[in-house]
């Protein structure tokens, strides 16, 4: 079982993102997480705070896609992570991927151990 998701659901800044989601209804669940995806692509340096958030929205369309997750605290204190599971909008699916097989490339080159942990969420969203 992969801990990518540990790592990135627990961080503290990720943690307030989620509970900001977790508030929101319908349709704004799925365009606050595109809206931190694209705002990491667009601006997010690795180990910022914004580049943090997107892989965590990222993370969650991942789950949302198929990829198993290990952190069931999590989604239980964010129901809207188990809810999507099977709805991921393509939109999402799109650049959730390109946010992600991008840390895998860049985790993969320092030979980082949390890139082996990566590799199924980067599948689930292919």
């Amino acid at each position: 079982m992969s801990n990518w998701d540990e790592l990135i659901f627990t961080q503290e800044d990720n943690v307030d993102f989620l509970d900001e989601v977790a508030e929101l209804e319908g349709n704004e669940v799925a365009q606050a997480l595109v809206d931190a995806v694209n705002l990491a692509l667009r601006d997010g340096q690795p180990g910022s705070v914004d580049h943090s958030v997107g892989l965590c929205a990222a993370t969650v369309a991942a789950i949302w896609s198929g990829a198993p997750f290990s952190v069931a605290n999590v989604a239980d204190d964010h129901p809207f992570i188990r809810a999507h599971i099977g709805q991921c909008p393509t939109n999402l699916q799109e650049v959730s991927l390109q946010l992600l097989d991008g840390e895998y490339e860049r985790l993969s080159a320092t030979e980082a151990v949390e890139a082996e942990d990566l590799e199924t969420f980067v599948e689930a969203l292919s």
